[in-house]
């Protein structure tokens, strides 16, 4: 049997490569249709004439077609969503005009000014992408990738016009470095509960056929000792390392944290960083804690533009695409295998709360286990946030709740609730002037 997916956003090089190999290697889903819709056609193309090469060399039957987004979405089986609006521009405006306020972003996609005027950007494209699924193919999911992960999915599911699930990779990436911290080479040893939201996700419960107690050595003595032993056996020690301690500790918060709190922050130190006051805000403090600041820009655009380069040297010179190796830990092709051919999946999902978390709002979106089938994303029961950390994510949640009903109202009132609400915003007497310099420095993108 065959599907038609939908990617809107299709063009991007940064991920469908990965991501359209990754779906290209399982079986069951052999034969189908890969849709791509982009604003950019010159990377829309791009992508089709790799994936199509890709193809060729894993001998599979998909076709890889381009289309505009209404044609792509009739009668699709699933909608995949990875897209920014406004681009590096607007996340520029997210950098500096919270700066000015004493407000300093690590990645600004999440919460904070940046990841409120990010979801306001991205609501009414999300909603217009919806009101389309409904009336050309309104059985199908909403399988999305795009930050603010967790203020997105609750406004599309708020909506009631389709049924929307949102993946990171941040937890399976956190496994991957654990397994080889711990010495587990079974990728499927190392297991673990799940509690929390997008990029402020939680180990709470750690489990190991070959290791015991795995949760209790997550100590920050023992990473600083494993790092140690990795940078030098790979001789990675040098001045640039030295000067960039966040470049020879990556983790180091997330270990801190841990000694304190009693669970593992499950996301990258600088996703974590945001969701708490003060540790952006201190230059000494950063470099105590091995973070930075502005971490997309200018990396981001150089990376995109090297990518790009990448795929069409590639595609020229008729190397072997790599990607074609084998799968990777993402779980959107998981997601679409469960969900299109009734095999049952387990993945990580950003999802409505309808009881996986018992102390945290009804319908807030929050990530957990789930599992994935024929009957759709249905989440696993998973526990309570532990004490603590309840009320550092008790102000994320407000947060993020608030910037939602926002976008749906568009309301001003609510923006400068959600803005006052955000554990990042110290200087709450400025709430007022923030606002409206954030309105104006991305009045291209918002206009109300």
């Amino acid at each position: 049997m065959s599907w038609k997916i939908a990617v809107i956003g299709g063009g991007s090089v940064l991920w469908m490569p990965r991501l359209g190999c990754d779906m290209f290697l399982e079986d069951s889903l052999d034969g189908s249709e890969l849709v791509l819709v982009d604003i950019d056609p010159a990377a829309a193309k791009l992508i089709q004439a790799y994936l199509i090469e890709c193809v060729k060399v894993l001998h599979k039957n998909w076709r890889i077609t381009i289309a505009d987004e209404d044609s792509a979405l009739k009668g699709a089986d699933c909608v995949v969503v990875s897209i920014s609006t406004g681009g590096f521009e607007a996340m520029d405006k997210d950098y500096t005009t919270p700066e000015q306020f004493g407000v300093f972003h690590s990645v600004g996609d999440t919460t904070g000014p940046g990841g409120i005027f990010r979801t306001l950007r991205n609501a009414p494209v999300f909603l217009d992408i919806a009101r389309k699924m409904s009336k050309l193919c309104p059985d199908a999911w909403m399988v999305h990738v795009t930050n603010p992960l967790s203020q997105i999915t609750r406004l599309v599911n708020a909506s009631g016009l389709v049924r929307c699930c949102g993946l990171c990779h941040e937890v399976s990436a956190q496994f991957t470095m654990l397994s080889k911290m711990l010495g587990i080479t079974d990728e499927n040893d190392l297991d673990a509960t799940v509690v929390g939201v997008n990029h402020f996700t939680l180990f709470t419960e750690m489990f190991s056929r070959t290791v015991k107690d795995p949760l209790k050595k997550l100590t920050l003595k023992n990473y600083l000792s494993y790092r140690e032993e990795q940078n030098e056996s790979s001789g990675t020690v040098d001045d640039l390392v030295v000067k960039n301690k966040y470049q020879k500790y990556p983790h180091y918060l997330n270990f801190y944290l841990k000694d304190i709190l009693g669970v593992y922050p499950a996301a990258g130190a600088v996703h974590i960083a945001e969701n708490f006051p003060r540790f952006l805000n201190s230059e000494d403090l950063q470099d105590v804690l091995c973070l930075y600041r502005k971490g997309v820009l200018p990396n981001r655009p150089e990376a995109k533009l090297e990518y790009a380069q990448n795929l069409q040297k590639t595609l020229d010179s008729g190397e072997k695409p790599w990607q074609t190796d084998g799968r990777s830990r993402e779980m959107l092709c998981d997601s679409l295998v469960g969900l299109l051919t009734g095999e049952s999946r387990r993945i990580i999902a950003s999802l409505p709360n309808e009881g996986q978390i018992t102390n945290m709002p009804k319908d807030a979106v929050v990530e957990t286990w789930a599992n994935v089938s024929h009957s759709g994303i249905t989440p696993i029961a998973s526990g309570a946030i532990p004490m603590s950390c309840y009320g550092f994510m008790a102000s994320v949640v407000a947060e993020q709740e608030l910037t939602v009903a926002a976008a749906l109202k568009k309301d001003r009132y609510l923006v400068r609730q959600a803005l006052f609400a955000s554990p990042e915003f110290h200087e709450k007497e400025k709430v007022d002037a923030l606002m409206e310099a954030m309105f104006d420095a991305e009045k291209e993108w918002i206009n109300w």
